[in-house]
Parts: structure tokens; C-alpha cells; sequence
């Protein structure tokens, strides 16, 4: 499967608990068992496959064709040593495949017996199977949603295209990948087009029917597997794949643009096949899902930390978390250990995001700190509770008794239980905020900065006091072309505007945010309106000219006092808050 290092999205809407219309139960089932197909010639999920069919990616193996070259087999055996607990059939291969994900080496050298291991246990393991599926989803369908929901698609037929797109050309940007085509298809939208679909799209401010939208999107893939741009996708096997595209088209055809309990699609063979929902199957797969609820979509997140490009990274990511931090903590230290409940209707928020036992990311922390020990440990005798209030958006604490007390113990000194709340905190509030700024196309850290600090405090996600609601609103009110000094220029509706300006803009819908928030949960105690020294404290840097940072800042701490933050290289170099 494709993936490699250079895996990452260009537009990615951000986290949400749960994928709307996206595809789930017998949809999702069913479009998993047609790619099955393009893949393995049948519906079956064939975790016990593996061979290597001289692609110039090392050995294929599994339910999603998991590659040694390209490192997604290797994120499959890491998920597994995860749910095994540590050393496993797989350790043996643990340095070979992970020089060769790194490298991009299709060589299978040092890897006899990987395929006999591979099939052994694809064919009864229970655990090998669930991390085949987690990182399937999370590597594979997970991406694809992203972008099915960030274009409005509403049909089956549209996101199991997506999906099928994925596993196949990866969801890189680049111009072979499922990001470069969605680009490449909507670049051929010029006027409105209407159609019998039922599902309208907005494509370059034009109205476009969904199924119309799709089957430009089969033509530039058809152009792609035809004539593949990058080199790694030149060796004439893609060229052999259309009856991928052939097989959606008869579904077009035949109008199977929403998916019930079956599907009629045509084989590799060009015949038509009718697949069917094995219910069986499709409660193992939302189980799969449910695993992850909010970490749906973490391993897309962790991916594009890696390919940031100019986002924050280094000491400039150092200063925004310290930054955070201050605004949080009132100064710039990690607070681990840090556990109490705010009466803000969230339970006890707790560790150096504000993880909250009911938004669901304290749960998430909990249950990497489970993998990352093995299995039992101090803190599992919350589950169940923590669990219960998730899944509610309960701020009880009733059941959780000494959970302070067990978290502050580990956050002084448990290494492990650091780790976690380090990665949670990238993956549901850093990497969601620097793929909005990817997206926005902003330049300097303290824009940057600005949205990471937004997607702590308001959340990251798109209800009405989230991070993508506030950036629409910012985006609302540009109307006309300005001018400015940061060096950056956007492009928001069609007009040109300083990254600065825009920056400003941010800064007035967020106050107001603050003060008038629009969702009843966080409208409590007028707690809000009491934290816009975080805005101001911006606005002061912004008045300092401090838009790109070096190895300090100055900033206004909650009392309004100039204070300058140094970069900090220690591993504590992460922090943060809570998501709605």
C-alpha cells in the first residue's frame, strides 16, 4: 500500500467523535469488501496474506496490502507488539522493517520466514487482526473520510470511492495521491452542474451534483493509473488496475449511489458481482472503530506532524506550548501531575492539556498509558466509570474518588504516563491546528501558534465555538483585498490578505467567542470571558512585531505583565487542554 514518510493531507477537517454521514456499519462493510475485491479477487479480509509481487514495495501483506517498503506493514507490527504487551513472533523482524520503512527499501533481505510468521498469525489471531484493522482504518479510511467530509460528500458510493482511492494511491497530495486527485478533479470544475444524485457540492464557489463530482473524479484517476507522475508508481502495474474504475462506473450506471445491504459492482474480470453486508463482519469493524471513537483519526494527525513543512516544529513549537501553558498553568511549566475539577461542566480536568474526564481525551490518555504499560495499572480501575462519561459528556466525578490523586502520583514521576498525555495532546490539538494552518497557508509561528492555542481552549473541532467555526467566521469577514508587513499573503475568498491582518481578524471573532460563547456547555459560570487575556496576550506580541519566533517571545501573562518565554528543548516539550 502506498504511504511512505511523505504521507500527509493538504486540507484536513479536524477531529471530530464521530463521522456524521461518513461511512459505517454496512456501508463501511461493504466498501471494504469491494476494494477487498480490486485487491484480492474476493470479498473475504485475507489478514493471512503475503507475498511479494515485485512492486518495488518489499513484501504485501494483510487486508489493506500493508508493504514493507513503504511502512505501513511496519505501523501494523507496532500496533501489534501494543496489543501483545511487548516481544512477539514479529520482534524477530523489528530493526529490518524499520530500516526499510524509514528508507523506502523494497528489498526483502533480512526478512526470511516474515511471510510464513505473517501468515500464521492473519490466519487465528485475534490481536494481529484487530491491529490489521486499527491501523487499516486509521492509515486508509480514516484519510479518506476526512476528505469525503471536507467536500460534503453524502453518497456511499462517492466516500467507498474515496476509500478504494486511498488504499490504492495513498493519501498524499502529491499528484499521484488521493489529496493531488481530489486537487486535479476540482480544478475541472468551472460552472455549476446539476444532477439526479440528491447531494449538491460547492466546488470553486460553483454548485456541483455529487455524482458528477465523482465521475470527473474517476476520469483523473483512470488518467493517473494510465499515466502515474511519480516514479515509485511508474513500474506499468497500476495501468492494469481500471477495472477499478470500470467496476464504480457500472455501479454509477446503475444508480448504487446509496448502499443498504448490498452492492452491484463488476469484478477484476469485468463481470457483475453483487456484494452483500456480512453483519458479522460489520460489528467486528465498528468495534474497531469504536476502539478509537475521538482517535479516529490519530495516526492521519501523527502522520502530517511529520510533513509539516513550516509549521511549528523545533523552538518555535517549544515557545507555543510554553506560551499555552502559561494561559493554562500561569507559567510555562509541563504540569503532568496537574488534577482538579473546575465546576466548568467537564469533570475533573487534569495533566498539561486540561484532558477532561467528560470530553472523552482524559479516557484516551488513559487507554495509550494501558498500552504503553501492557495491560493493568494504577489507573485502570477508572475505566469503566471514565468510559461511562465519555460516552456521555457526563461531568460527574461520582466513581473517581482518589483519580486525582492516582494522577498526580503518576504525573510526577511515571515516564510512561508522561509519554501519553505528550502524544494525545499532539494528536487531538497540535496536529488538528497545524493542519487548519497548512490549510489557511500560514506562515509565521505566531499565527500558527494562535490556532494552537484556539484548539486547546475552544476545541478543535467544527461546532459553533470550534476551532474551523472560528476560522469561518474569520474568514466571513474578508471582503476585499489588504495589504500588510507580515511577509505573507492568504488567499481567503478570492481576495488577498496579510497573514497579520488576517491574524487580527481571528483575534476580534475569538474574543467575542469568549465572551458570548454559543454552545449551553461552555457558557457556564462565565468562565470564558474571564480567560480573554489569552487574546490580549497575542495582540501585544502581534503590537511587538514577534511574528516568526526564534529562541524567545514576549507576551503578556494573565495578570497583563510583559514576560518573555525561552525556548525549551527538554522532553517536556508539549502542553495543553480540552476539546468539545
Amino acid at each position: 500500500m502506498t504511504f511512505g514518510t511523505t504521507f500527509k493531507l493538504s486540507a484536513v477537517a479536524v477531529l471530530f467523535a464521530s463521522c456524521g454521514a461518513m461511512l459505517q456499519g454496512c456501508n463501511k462493510t461493504m466498501a471494504l469488501e469491494i476494494t477487498n475485491i480490486y485487491e484480492n479477487g474476493d470479498t473475504a479480509f485475507h489478514y493471512d496474506y503475503c507475498e511479494d509481487i515485485n512492486d518495488g514495495r518489499g513484501f504485501t501483506s494483510g487486508i489493506a496490502g500493508f508493504c514493507t517498503g513503504t511502512g505501513d506493514a511496519w505501523v501494523v507490527v507496532q500496533e501489534y507488539h501494543k496489543l501483545t504487551g511487548g516481544k512477539d513472533k514479529l520482534s524477530q523482524f523489528d530493526s529490518i522493517l524499520a530500516e526499510y520503512a524509514t528508507t523506502g527499501n523494497n528489498s526483502t533481505v533480512g526478512l526470511t520466514g516474515y511471510c510464513s510468521v505473517w501468515k500464521k498469525l492473519g490466519a487465528s489471531n485475534k490481536k494481529f487482526k484487530q491491529a490489521q484493522d486499527n491501523v487499516r482504518d486509521d492509515m486508509y479510511m480514516a484519510p479518506a473520510m476526512v476528505y469525503a467530509q471536507q467536500l460534503g460528500l453524502k453518497t456511499s458510493i462517492a466516500q467507498g470511492q474515496l476509500y478504494d482511492a486511498g488504499i490504492q494511491h495513498g493519501a498524499s497530495d502529491g499528484p499521484d495521491g488521493l489529496g493531488g486527485m481530489i486537487k486535479t478533479t476540482n480544478a475541472l470544475v468551472t460552472k455549476d452542474e446539476p444532477g439526479d444524485s440528491g447531494s449538491m457540492l460547492t466546488i470553486n464557489g460553483y454548485k456541483i451534483d455529487e455524482i458528477v463530482w465523482l465521475n470527473k473524479f474517476l476520469s483523473v484517476r483512470a488518467s493517473v493509473l494510465s499515466n502515474p507522475q511519480e516514479p515509485t508508481n511508474m513500474s506499468g502495474a497500476w495501468a492494469k488496475t481500471l477495472y477499478r474504475i470500470k467496476s464504480y462506473q457500472f455501479a454509477v450506471d446503475t444508480k448504487e449511489y446509496n448502499w443498504t445491504d448490498s452492492v452491484s459492482v463488476l469484478d477484476n474480470d469485468g463481470k457483475p458481482t453483487t456484494v452483500t453486508c456480512s453483519m458479522a463482519m460489520s460489528s467486528q469493524l465498528d468495534n474497531g472503530v469504536a476502539r478509537s471513537g475521538i482517535a479516529f483519526l490519530w495516526a492521519l494527525f501523527l502522520a502530517m506532524l511529520s510533513v509539516s513543512d513550516a509549521m511549528l516544529s523545533g523552538c518555535a513549537k517549544s515557545l507555543a506550548l510554553q506560551v499555552t501553558n502559561v494561559y493554562e498553568n500561569g507559567d510555562t511549566a509541563f504540569h503532568y501531575e496537574y488534577c482538579e475539577d473546575l465546576k466548568d461542566g467537564r469533570g475533573f480536568t487534569a495533566g498539561i492539556a486540561g484532558f477532561c474526564s467528560g470530553t472523552g481525551d482524559a479516557l484516551e490518555v488513559v487507554k495509550l498509558y494501558h498500552k504503553l504499560t501492557g495491560g493493568k495499572d494504577d489507573m485502570s480501575q477508572f475505566d469503566a466509570t471514565m468510559a461511562k462519561y465519555a460516552a456521555s459528556g457526563s461531568d460527574s466525578t461520582s466513581g473517581l474518588s482518589n483519580y486525582c490523586e492516582v494522577w498526580k502520583k503518576l504525573g510526577t514521576g511515571d515516564a510512561k504516563f508522561r509519554q501519553a498525555q505528550d502524544t494525545i495532546r499532539d494528536k487531538m490539538y497540535f496536529a488538528p491546528a497545524m493542519a487548519q494552518a497548512k490549510t489557511l497557508g500560514l506562515k509565521t509561528s505566531i499565527a500558527q501558534a494562535q490556532l494552537y492555542d484556539t484548539a486547546i481552549e475552544h476545541g478543535a473541532g467544527d461546532d459553533a465555538d470550534g476551532l474551523i467555526s472560528l476560522i469561518k467566521r474569520t474568514n466571513e469577514k474578508v471582503t476585499a483585498d489588504v495589504a500588510g508587513t507580515s511577509g505573507s499573503t492568504l488567499n481567503v475568498n478570492g481576495h488577498k490578505i496579510d497573514e497579520i491582518a488576517w491574524l487580527n481578524l481571528f483575534l476580534v471573532v475569538r474574543t467575542d467567542d469568549l465572551e458570548h460563547p454559543r454552545e449551553k456547555e461552555n457558557q457556564g459560570g462565565n468562565y470564558w470571558a474571564q480567560t480573554t487575556y489569552r487574546v490580549k496576550s497575542f495582540q501585544y506580541a502581534i503590537k511587538l512585531k514577534e511574528y516568526k519566533w526564534g529562541t524567545s517571545i514576549k507576551i503578556l501573562d494573565n495578570d497583563g505583565k510583559p514576560i518573555t518565554v525561552k525556548c525549551s528543548t527538554s522532553p517536556a516539550n508539549k502542553k495543553n487542554r480540552r476539546a468539545t
